[in-house]
């Protein structure tokens, strides 16, 4: 197995580097997120360990841009959480995907992790979400920026979408067509395009 190890702090490092090599498991450590996004296909890791609180806002863009299959890798995602995640950042990350999370790295915290490098448990995330599960990451148009973030509502081939940075979507209107995007429905993905039907709190979406 190859995991791959996206955290800056010298601490979470050496503390997570040898529990990761005593599962027998190839390592490899990137202090920066975003060149570890850009080489990620190329890493081809089976499991991913990501400190959120480092990468508050890229470790969304990182999650989605693998499990949308883009890259051609899909890993396991887990979060070494430092400070404690909200139930809407939770929300996030169990709609993302996410295989796991840990919160310390105490004996606790480090023995959760040892159980998901070892394939023995999921995540809890302390509720319960009934209902199909949408996701959509696409490349804006005009930019070519990728955008990722959360699909609000569906209704036939309408959605709502909340990008996690809404600066990089503020340049569509009404009208711009976004051809190359992923849409994804309880992990079943295909590539579509789709039309801006508006762009207010939120961007209305036709799908094609």
């Amino acid at each position: 197995m190859k995991v791959l190890l996206i955290a800056e702090e010298d601490k979470t490092i050496d503390t997570l580097v040898p529990v990761i090599k005593k599962s027998g498991a190839e390592i490899i450590v990137y202090r920066w997120l975003l060149k570890a996004l850009d080489n990620v296909e190329e890493i081809a890791p089976d499991m991913a360990i990501i400190s959120t609180a480092e990468y508050p806002r890229h470790w969304k863009t990182f999650v989605q841009f693998t499990k949308s299959g883009i890259g051609g890798v899909v890993p396991k995602v887990i979060l070494y959480n430092s400070r404690p995640m909200s139930d809407d950042e939770k929300a996030k990350a169990r709609s993302l995907g996410v295989f796991g999370m840990f919160g310390s790295l105490d004996e606790k915290g480090l023995g959760e992790l040892e159980n998901y490098l070892a394939g023995k448990n999921e995540a809890s995330f302390g509720f319960v979400s009934n209902g199909p599960k949408f996701e959509l990451v696409f490349t804006n148009p005009k930019s070519e920026c990728l955008v990722t973030g959360l699909v609000k509502s569906v209704q036939e081939n309408r959605i709502e979408f909340a990008s996690d940075m809404p600066d990089l979507v503020k340049n569509l209107a009404a009208g711009d067509t976004i051809e190359r995007a992923t849409f994804g429905e309880n992990k079943v993905y295909k590539c579509v395009s789709a039309k801006v039907l508006s762009n207010g709190a939120r961007l209305e979406l036709k799908i094609d």
